[in-house]
């Protein structure tokens, strides 16, 4: 590792109470990390230049080490993110990372449950839930991104309105990347071409989160060459 790598993504969890068709981190190895093993990688990571962490899966929220992962990695020093659903994120939850997390991610990929139900994501109320999820966040007073992966059911559509109403401080869109033994089947026939994710950013690219905040969009060339991650 060298000093230009300054974050990293950590699935700490292989386990999700969702079954994604896209999702690229099916099968990064099922065993996890003592709490004690996992404080010592978070160490390592700091001691190595790390700035950021941030807690993927699977689903993180289903790690009963969550919470003491991010009490950790803060006192360290670092910036902590979460990527979640947002299904297991109610007042209690929020409550146990507050003070310890600097942003939290809602991955939500459509404005319709039954497109998202189609995806995998969720059983028919993913949409509700993440706006519910967006309230707590902001109340909370942590700072919310959301990720939207754009795939061949959901290029056309116009998310301006969702994200308007869920208000976050960012929204990442990355286009759909395959993988080989991680998504190639499930996923297959959601793959969208580099001219339909260009025409959902085109779409979107103008839409202002505020002080001059605009929508980040990321191709799957840029995917695959900016992310370090631990499994």
């Amino acid at each position: 590792m060298t000093n230009a790598v300054k974050s990293a993504n950590w699935h700490i969890t292989n386990r999700c109470n969702y079954a994604c068709r896209f999702c690229f981190a099916q099968n990064l190895g099922k065993k996890e990390l003592t709490l004690e093993e996992g404080k010592e990688l978070l160490r390592k990571l700091a001691d190595a230049g790390i700035e950021k962490i941030n807690f993927a899966g699977g689903e993180p929220l289903l790690h009963p080490n969550l919470p003491e992962y991010c009490r950790e990695a803060k006192n360290l020093g670092l910036t902590v993110t979460i990527v979640t659903n947002g299904s297991r994120l109610d007042e209690k939850m929020i409550a146990s990372l507050k003070g310890n997390v600097d942003w939290i991610g809602l991955s939500i990929d459509s404005c319709l449950d039954t497109v998202e139900a189609e995806l995998g994501r969720g059983r028919g109320n993913h949409v509700s839930q993440a706006i519910t999820a967006a309230h707590l966040i902001h109340e909370a007073g942590i700072r919310l991104k959301v990720n939207t992966t754009v795939t061949a059911l959901t290029w056309q559509e116009n998310m301006i309105p969702l994200i308007r109403m869920l208000r976050p401080d960012r929204w990442k869109v990355m286009q759909m990347m395959t993988i080989a033994g991680e998504n190639d089947v499930s996923g297959a026939g959601l793959s969208v071409s580099n001219a339909q994710f260009r025409y959902f950013a085109e779409q979107h690219r103008s839409l202002c989160l505020g002080l001059g905040i605009y929508p980040v969009f990321e191709s799957a060339d840029d995917i695959e060459d900016s992310y370090f991650i631990i499994t």
